[in-house]
């Protein structure tokens, strides 16, 4: 019993203070008409007590005068009204109650906006071969800067679907995703190069030691019959046919990130042409390609597409192109795409209410408790009911 009464106490106390400390500069109303309302009957029903409602026992000269010594004091007094203007402040509690009191409080919500990107690596076997200086490979350099790109756009709400691509284009992430982990670690596992078994650059048939040699790691090689070459067009069809059926209509910033050695079979501006229409902005990441390879992979009548009319072509339509001759430069371009494709924020205010009627109701139960009790002590020691 004396825990539930400790308990009962903390509440009006903690009731008691949230009133106590109230702003009340702040405090506004809902329903200030009907407590008006409920207010103004309350005073036309005392008015009417007051003037016809009392039980009129004397009139004027009809009695004695009272002596001095039979009056009440100014105690009695006290102890008669004291619960009439406790009973009266709890009415007007009551009645700030009934106004519906709250706190208006404005809470701003920021709303990254999501993009849609599709990203495309070129895996033909020219990203097997030597990068520069480096002892790798021109994919593993590559993805290596991709994948610092995917840690500096966490959090961008970026829904990003993962393709590579060599004579076909493949899927890795095949739907629209915002998964940032999940995108990292497939990133991570995609193969460097898709060649044919039995082509010449590959070590194991090169013992002649005849042509450049392809030194991508082993578990990054995708050995596929009739793998490689560079079908640049069939990786623009497919992206295309992503974005018109499994992109959101909803999102309007698209983007397609492409990275390739440029080494293509054919000329795309058909499907650039695609890529503007419905409004994708296009960057192509060109990675420097080892001459020495190119020089022996290049057969007589291959209809290679020089770099610096792609790049004129990607720009004509809009697109975005970066030459990147060495890591440091990847690494700028990277940078670059990542400021261009800054989320836009969307900055949301919500008005919302506090309510605090639960304040002034509570003041109001304690004053009309007090003037019960208070009334029940001016009953039994003046022996008339206030």
């Amino acid at each position: 019993m004396l825990n539930k009464f400790d308990a009962l106490w903390d509440l009006v106390k903690s009731g008691l203070i949230a009133f106590r400390d109230t702003d009340f500069n702040q405090v506004q109303f809902g329903s200030l008409g009907l407590a008006l309302g409920a207010g103004l009957f309350i005073f036309l029903f005392f008015v009417y007590k007051l003037l016809w409602g009392r039980n009129k026992f004397k009139r004027p000269y009809s009695g004695h005068i009272i002596p001095e010594g039979f009056d009440a004091g100014n105690l009695s007094r006290i102890i008669y009204w004291l619960p009439r203007f406790l009973l009266a402040f709890s009415v007007l509690f009551a009645l700030v109650t009934i106004a519906n009191p709250y706190l208006p409080k404005t809470k701003i919500e920021e709303i990254v906006e999501s993009r849609e990107r599709l990203d495309m690596f070129d895996a033909s076997p020219s990203r097997g071969w030597k990068y520069e200086n480096t002892n790798k490979c021109s994919g593993e350099i590559g993805r290596e800067a991709y994948l610092d790109f995917l840690k500096m756009r966490e959090g961008q709400g970026d829904s990003v679907s993962l393709w590579y691509f060599s004579a076909s284009p493949v899927p890795v992430v095949e739907y629209f995703m915002t998964d940032d982990d999940v995108l990292l670690m497939q990133a991570k596992d995609m193969p460097y190069v898709v060649i044919d078994p039995g082509n010449p650059f590959l070590p194991e048939n090169d013992r002649l030691n005849k042509y450049l040699d392809i030194i991508a790691p082993q578990n990054r090689i995708n050995r596929k019959f009739n793998g490689g070459g560079t079908n640049i067009i069939g990786a623009l069809e497919a992206a295309i046919k992503h974005f018109d059926n499994e992109g959101n209509k909803k999102i309007r910033q698209r983007a397609l990130l492409l990275e390739t050695d440029m080494a293509i079979d054919n000329n795309p501006e058909k499907q650039l042409l695609e890529l503007k229409k419905r409004n994708i902005k296009l960057y192509v990441l060109h990675i420097k390609p080892n001459e020495v390879g190119e020089k022996q992979g290049v057969n007589e009548g291959q209809n290679f597409l020089n770099a610096d009319i792609f790049r004129k072509q990607i720009e004509r339509y809009g697109g975005k192109f970066y030459s990147a001759t060495d890591q440091r430069s990847l690494k700028a371009a990277y940078n670059d795409i990542n400021k261009l494709e800054k989320s836009p924020t969307k900055i949301i205010r919500h008005l919302l209410r506090i309510l605090i009627y639960q304040r002034p109701l509570l003041v109001s139960t304690i004053l009309l408790f007090m003037a019960i009790a208070s009334g029940l002590v001016a009953e039994k020691f003046l022996g008339e009911d206030p």
